[in-house]
């Protein structure tokens, strides 16, 4: 990691300092990816007058994308809100509250209001980035970090966001000039990622892959999110270039290794399992482990993106009842109040459902409709091209294949 602190030291509302302590190393720590972020979760009881301790500890349980993490979440915004601050907490404080009552449509409101007014605040660009990424909106998570990124010229996390915000607005070049500045500060994983995007989206699956294992010993510190997704970009390029013992073995080593509850480590792993059978490789009885972990998730429906891995992976692994609780709920609600879920997501999670149970034709009707609207679900470009490669393989009858055009 950088030794530079990417974000400045600002105004916060306390008398202890150990709590602030922990506020301030969690804003770092969310923006390097790092593993401790959770230790965040200590601030309240260090200090409860401090109305970010309660926020940022509410943050760390919204973040996990579960029923039980909004539940969790709750008390400690409201006790958050409760408390006086400075107009920077209050803008923090009420966006993380309409994120945990899936106003997501507010919480970008008060965040883009933070960012106008404190345009050296990283964290609330990085935040603000992570919802414009929740529903698609790639120039909007362009234009937030190209509003800091004069005050971050010699930061390497913000060029680092800045590389991804440009490869998903589809400009792998000038990706890749930003990855480069980043890296040329510190080395940032965050910048590797965004590198893996440009590389995959241009076809340089041998490079990517010697660039990915080259690196692989700067992930070590990261959260197991980005550990697990950057190895997962390893494992496609293995996979593209037909090296499916290689796949598989990272699978195995690196991308299903860590937080086996996590939401984000099990789409890692359900979307490699995934890709490998469309490239006809057995992967045994991988997905039962699977299923069983994610069943707990199937009445959730907090995130689409992540209810779409859910149902495929109980169908493969055979749940049924799983597969119908979580089509009942993903099926019924408008998350985050956005109308287009309850559009969507009937014919996206029911396709992936037909697919894996074999009904291909099926699949492909309910699929191929809706294609061009997935991406309102959230999730990046290579992501969503598992979607993509289900609704071709559906459209040639469940054919194997190495290469799905």
């Amino acid at each position: 990691m950088t030794t530079a602190s990417p974000q400045p030291e600002l105004p916060v509302t306390g008398t202890a300092p150990a709590a602030v302590e922990l506020v301030r190393a969690f804003e770092i720590e969310l923006l390097r990816y790092g593993r401790d972020a959770a230790r965040v979760l200590a601030a309240p009881e260090q200090d409860p007058d401090c109305p970010l301790a309660h926020g940022y500890a509410a943050l760390v349980h919204i973040l996990r994308q579960t029923r039980e993490g909004l539940a969790r979440a709750a008390p400690l915004i409201a006790r958050a809100r409760a408390l006086p601050g400075n107009p920077r907490e209050a803008w923090l404080t009420a966006a993380i509250a309409a994120w945990q009552a899936e106003d997501l449509a507010r919480a970008r409101a008060s965040l883009a209001a933070l960012v106008a007014a404190v345009p050296d605040d990283l964290f609330a660009a990085k935040l603000l980035q992570l919802l414009y990424f929740a529903e698609g909106n790639a120039p909007g998570m362009r234009a937030v970090i190209e509003a800091v990124l004069p005050h971050h010229a010699a930061t390497a996390e913000a060029h680092g966001m800045h590389a991804f915000a440009l490869d998903q607005c589809g400009e792998p070049d000038a990706a890749e000039r930003a990855a480069g500045r980043a890296l040329a500060l510190g080395p940032d994983p965050w910048a590797h990622h965004a590198l893996a995007h440009v590389m995959d989206r241009e076809g340089r699956h041998a490079e990517g892959r010697d660039w990915m294992h080259a690196h692989g010993a700067d992930w070590a510190g990261c959260s197991s999110f980005l550990y697990t997704h950057n190895w997962w970009h390893a494992a496609l390029f293995h996979l593209a270039l037909g090296d499916h013992d290689g796949a598989l073995a990272l699978y195995g080593t690196r991308v299903w290794t860590m937080r086996k509850d996590y939401c984000q480590d099990q789409i890692n792993a359900i979307s490699l399992l995934a890709r490998l059978e469309l490239a006809g490789v057995d992967v045994g009885d991988r997905w039962a482990e699977i299923a069983t972990l994610v069943a707990p998730r199937a009445g959730d429906a907090v995130d689409g993106f992540l209810d779409l891995h859910y149902a495929y992976a109980l169908a493969r692994a055979g749940d049924d009842r799983g597969v119908a609780d979580l089509l009942a709920r993903a099926c019924a609600g408008d998350v985050g109040g956005a109308p287009r879920w309850r559009r969507i997501m009937p014919a996206a999670a029911g396709g992936l459902v037909a697919f894996a149970r074999g009904r291909y034709n099926e699949a492909w009707q309910l699929l191929a409709p809706v294609q061009p609207e997935l991406r309102h679900l959230g999730g990046s470009t290579v992501q969503r091209d598992l979607f993509r490669r289900v609704a071709l393989a559906a459209r040639a009858g469940g054919a194997a294949t190495d290469r799905v055009a």
